[in-house]
């Protein structure tokens, strides 16, 4: 399956994702907890690693295996000068 770059992290709480940071793969693991402006996330603890905080500010990216909203993915449109106020 896909992963997806995911820029609100709040939807991936309690999923297990992928962390990244400058096109390198950091972990794996359960999302634990998120701060409400996606700033700031929690891997959960497993047998391998402890419990891991990632700040967004950092670089860190997340990616899931479900699909961003469609607003986040959305091409902007160009916009003819004529249409502008």
């Amino acid at each position: 399956m896909d992963l997806h770059l995911q820029s609100d992290w709040q939807r991936a709480l309690g999923q297990q994702v992928e962390i990244w940071k400058n096109g390198k793969f950091v972990r794996e693991g359960t999302v634990e907890a998120v701060m409400p402006d996606s700033s700031i996330l929690w891997i959960s603890l497993d047998a391998n690693s402890p419990r891991q905080m990632f700040f967004e500010c950092d670089g860190y990216q997340l990616f899931a295996h479900f699909l961003p909203p469609a607003e986040a993915t959305r091409v902007p449109q160009e916009i003819e000068p004529d249409a502008l106020p």
